[in-house]
């Protein structure tokens, strides 16, 4: 067990604090990095890294998600202090090649703009980059943006995964350098973090987790594609440690890390750009910028369909937490896994964590309830059209209309609700596609049964 700047009784609470978060969720597994004044005060794994049981480690590497948009805005700020970018001149300037498909925007979107999400690319084509099964290469997928028009003026946030695949292609154009090995030998390398990858195999060798995502509450293997041209938004990989390692960088602000930025680059990382929709927060360059309390913090989260993890920085406390979770579910995650670090962070502040209004288990036991109900009347209703039919009438037709309508309503209207592709949602929320393709395939099952039913009492 470690131990928090000596304090026993805190690291006990925030231990205590982890398993029960741990079980309760019923992650794998999780990895914890905590950092305080000039050092990592506080790691532990839980859980299993994968099938055959192996204890997760504080060296275990993760796929972390968006965490990784910092390491690229981070990449594009040493680029801007070495001369070679400028975050305020059109990207057409170092990439003339690159455009949308409306030419004035193609035009005059910057770095800045890129980096903050108000470059007007929509959260839609951001989610449909991850929903992709074969990696193309990431030149060639900004390259593909051509045909997209995007979906709100300049200025206007919008987060999207597109952002910062453009950034991507922008540092390799800048730097001559590949993008993931930019960031091995410009960070990962000066801050020794020996368990980040910028490759699966190289990861994979060095014990990565497997991920998991929740099936209607219970946690499975995912196998779910590795998008190594995605790498710049959402794919870089690392462990508990390494991240503690870079999370102390960013809070001493290059006073003790200076061989990745000066202060006053760091500093530009963490200025608002943009208000977000709560009107709460802002997001700055790669990072949110919210209000803990009297207290500024800097955090981001990150998720890929079978891992998530989340960082925060309290500058006035001189403290940083990372977590990182081998599972995943967009139904979820939003309810209990982006509350893990805030709730450390409250524990180490010496507040108690608030209770959640409902529990992991109770929400799926409800959940999983209601699709079972669900399932069964559409079951049952499909059973009782095999039985000997009477005379239609038009209530036969206005049902067998609803049998056909219902699935093909779902299917065009639901990606746009969600403001996700179906290609994204089949990996990110696995349990309800599958529910709701039982649910469409037993709809049209009962149409056909209809149809014949119709076609009988008319014709025979």
């Amino acid at each position: 067990m470690a131990s928090i700047q000596g304090d026993q009784e805190t690291a006990t609470r925030v231990d205590r604090y982890l398993t029960q978060v741990w079980r309760d969720l019923r992650l794998p597994g999780l990895a914890m990095g905590i950092v305080k004044e000039n050092q990592i005060v506080y790691l532990r794994g839980f859980g299993k890294a994968d099938p055959t049981g192996r204890p997760v480690t504080p060296q275990t590497p993760f796929i972390i998600g968006s965490l990784s948009k910092s390491f690229t805005a981070l990449a594009i700020m040493q680029l801007v202090e070495a001369g070679k970018l400028d975050l305020d001149t059109p990207v057409q300037h170092a990439l003339s090649w690159f455009q949308l498909a409306d030419p004035v925007a193609s035009a005059t979107i910057t770095a800045r703009h890129l980096l903050s999400h108000t470059s007007g690319i929509s959260r839609f084509a951001g989610r449909e980059l991850l929903g992709r099964s074969v990696n193309v290469g990431m030149e060639q997928r900004v390259r593909a943006l051509r045909h997209l028009t995007p979906s709100r003026p300049l200025g206007i946030f919008q987060y999207s995964n597109t952002n910062y695949l453009i950034l991507g292609v922008l540092i390799e154009a800048a730097s001559g350098e590949a993008y993931g090995d930019y960031v091995r030998r410009h960070i990962f390398e000066p801050l020794d973090m020996q368990h980040s990858h910028i490759s699966e195999q190289d990861a994979i060798a060095d014990g990565l987790a497997t991920g998991y995502r929740w099936m209607f509450g219970m946690p499975v293997p995912g196998h779910t594609p590795y998008l190594s041209d995605a790498l710049a938004a959402a794919f870089l990989i690392s462990s508990a440690q390494d991240m503690a390692q870079y999370l102390l960088a960013c809070l001493n602000a290059g006073v003790s890390g200076d061989v990745l930025l000066s202060p006053t680059g760091f500093a530009a990382l963490y200025q608002p750009q943009v208000p977000l929709p709560d009107k709460a927060s802002s997001y700055a360059l790669g990072w949110r910028v919210e209000r803990l309390g009297n207290l500024a913090i800097f955090r981001h989260g990150g998720e890929v369909a079978d891992f998530r993890a989340e960082m925060v920085l309290i500058p006035e406390q001189r403290l940083g937490v990372v977590a990182l979770v081998n599972c995943n579910n967009g139904l979820v995650a939003q309810g209990g896994l982006d509350q893990v670090v805030p709730g450390v962070v409250q524990l180490l502040l010496g507040q108690r964590p608030p209770a959640a209004r409902i529990s992991f288990k109770q929400f799926y036991g409800l959940l999983d309830l209601a699709a079972l109900v669900l399932f069964g009347l559409q079951l049952w209703s499909a059973l009782r059209l095999l039985r000997p039919s009477r005379f239609p009438s038009s209530a036969d037709v206005l049902r067998l209309l609803g049998d056909i309508g219902a699935p093909l309503i779902a299917l065009w209207r639901l990606p746009k609700l969600a403001d996700s592709p179906w290609s994204l949602l089949r990996y990110y929320v696995p349990d309800a596609t599958l529910w709701l393709a039982a649910m469409g395939l037993l709809s049209l099952g009962k149409a056909i049964l209809r149809g014949i039913r119709l076609l009988r009492a008319t014709y025979l």
